[in-house]
């Protein structure tokens, strides 16, 4: 199938590494040119360069996100580079893995650690792409959230120990605002969307399941397997798993969807969204 995406310009927040990597790839592979941001400049060099072996233009932007001058700046270099932009996807955020287990025993901070590091990014980062998609006269803006949006983990259903509650607020804040922002700018055709992931296979997993082995007393591949278990899948979901579905969100295969939350999750979620 054709998706509509030869040469379209894409942004992806994130994209050094993890699931904005294998987006920022799966985006090449249609024929996009794809901008990648994020602020370690090895592994954008990498992401870079992997691009670029796979015959499409490639700009990698080393950007802290946590000053709203580099989201603006971003969204400007992208349009520099490309003369337009046509595809955001929302997918930097702060890490709030290292959160005590209690909410009594949480600072403001850690709770605050994804609505600050993540919310505020992709609206400061959404904000910016709006004047150019309507110059464009369509676009689309894909957020990465999660499933803590919709489900509490209880004890022992996520790799880490400690409360899911920043990336809880974090991740339906995140909703939230992409059902809102669609109800904005249908006007515009720019279509925005929320991808909500379960554990992933990242570059972060291996620490996961290191984390486990120690806990369990078993070995490495015991401990992924067991975490794997959790899902009614039998697996961690892989980072090509959620890029596909990015990737079809953003191409013509999907003009008429905007406003939805979609879960790639292996059926863990128990909820009825309707």
């Amino acid at each position: 199938m054709d998706l509509g995406l030869k040469n379209a310009a894409v942004l992806v927040t994130g994209g050094n590494r993890g699931i904005g990597r294998a987006i920022a790839l799966a985006f090449a592979r249609e024929g996009a040119r794809v901008a990648i941001c994020g602020r370690d400049p090895a592994s954008l060099e990498q992401t870079r360069a992997d691009i670029r072996a796979l015959g499409a233009e490639c700009v990698a932007l080393q950007a802290d996100l946590g000053d709203a001058g580099n989201c603006i700046g971003v969204v400007q270099r992208t349009v520099e580079a490309f003369g337009a932009l046509n595809v955001l996807v929302n997918n930097a955020s702060m890490s709030a893995d290292k959160v005590p287990a209690r909410f009594e025993d949480m600072t403001d901070e850690q709770a605050m650690m994804r609505i600050n590091g993540k919310l505020l990014v992709a609206m400061r980062c959404s904000r910016a792409s709006i004047a150019p998609m309507r110059l464009a006269g369509h676009g689309r803006i894909i957020h990465i959230g999660g499933t803590a949006a919709r489900d509490v983990s209880r004890a022992k259903e996520t790799p880490g120990n400690g409360s899911g509650l920043p990336q809880g607020l974090g991740n339906a804040s995140v909703a939230a605002f992409s059902k809102y922002l669609a109800e904005e700018l249908i006007g515009d055709k720019i279509l925005v969307n929320v991808v909500h992931p379960h554990i992933v296979r990242t570059d972060r997993h291996a620490g996961r399941v290191a984390a486990r082995a120690r806990e369990l007393g078993v070995s490495e591949a015991e401990a992924d397997k067991a975490i794997g278990a959790q899902l009614p899948l039998g697996r961690v979901i892989e980072v090509d798993e959620v890029a596909s579905v990015v990737v079809f969100l953003a191409s013509r295969a999907a003009s008429a969807i905007t406003g939805q939350a979609i879960a790639v999750d292996g059926g863990v979620s128990r909820g009825i969204v309707y």
